[in-house]
């Protein structure tokens, strides 16, 4: 008879691939809501824990969440009816069903985020755009980091084609330029979500394209002043992608468990 899968041993291996000492300061991963002598049947990966994503979940009969985004995030002094996140976490905790978020940790470490779409648009010599120095690091600190950058075998790409690439890996279905799609590329950078404070890195490493989620208007003003091209892939776009992985990546360390990334998670910005 195989082993009961219980919510700890999820949370070791979650804490192994992603651990939390890359993650932010700022940041809140890790286990958030659960008990973890549970047992564990469903896994449900997410970007960010919604209204359709825990229905989804209980409809399932899932017993973990697995959110790139956590929820919570920031202290609650309530947890009311009063309010969507109390509303979603008293449902979660009704119906037994735990949350993890890897997060920040999961953007930087070394199979992450942003190795996954450094290495999807097809750059070599993949490295850290920011190097992190850890002590007794699970990993060496070459290999993790905020942000990655290489560059191309091929010698250099337009940008046309870099941003056709960043569609391609992260099935957005339009991108945000700055810059000329003629001009001709040798290095990107790239950092999901809201990246725009990886653009003084970009500049350091004298990289040419930084691809990334969102950002500012002002951040692009400053990128073009600086001729630094960007790629705006949208933040769900920059990393739900990976998100998806994650659940191949749990399925094949879990095989007893059933594992999907959510069918009901949506994008919730769309094009008129």
């Amino acid at each position: 008879m195989a082993e009961t899968l219980n919510l700890t041993s999820v949370c070791e291996f979650l804490e192994r691939f992603a651990p939390s000492q890359l993650a932010e300061s700022w940041d809140n991963v890790g286990l958030l809501v659960g008990d973890q002598t549970q047992s564990i049947e469903g896994i449900v990966t997410c970007l960010t824990v919604t209204p359709e994503v825990v229905d989804e979940a209980i409809e399932a009969d899932a017993d973990l969440i697995v959110t790139h985004h956590p929820m919570p995030f920031r202290p609650l002094k309530q947890i009311t009816t009063d309010n969507t996140v109390g509303q979603m976490l008293l449902k979660l905790i009704q119906n037994k069903i735990a949350v993890y978020s890897p997060h920040t940790a999961f953007d930087s470490c070394a199979e992450g985020i942003n190795h996954q779409l450094a290495t999807g648009i097809g750059l070599t010599g993949v490295r850290p755009l920011v190097p992190v120095d850890l002590l007794d690091a699970p990993e060496p600190t070459s290999l993790v980091g905020t942000g990655r950058w290489g560059k191309f075998a091929e010698g250099s790409m337009p940008l046309a084609r870099i941003a056709e690439l960043a569609k391609q890996v992260t099935s957005a279905p339009m991108v945000k330029v700055v810059g000329r799609g003629t001009a001709e590329i040798e290095s990107v950078a790239v950092g999901c979500g809201s990246a725009g404070e990886l653009l003084s890195a970009t500049i350091e490493n004298k990289v040419g394209c930084l691809i990334l989620g969102e950002t500012s208007f002002h951040t692009c003003l400053e990128a073009k002043a600086q001729n630094v091209a960007l790629v705006l892939v949208g933040h769900y776009a920059s990393e739900r992608f990976a998100v998806e992985k994650l659940a191949t990546v749990l399925s094949e360390a879990f095989p007893t468990a059933n594992v999907w990334s959510s069918r009901q998670e949506a994008d919730p910005i769309h094009f008129a």
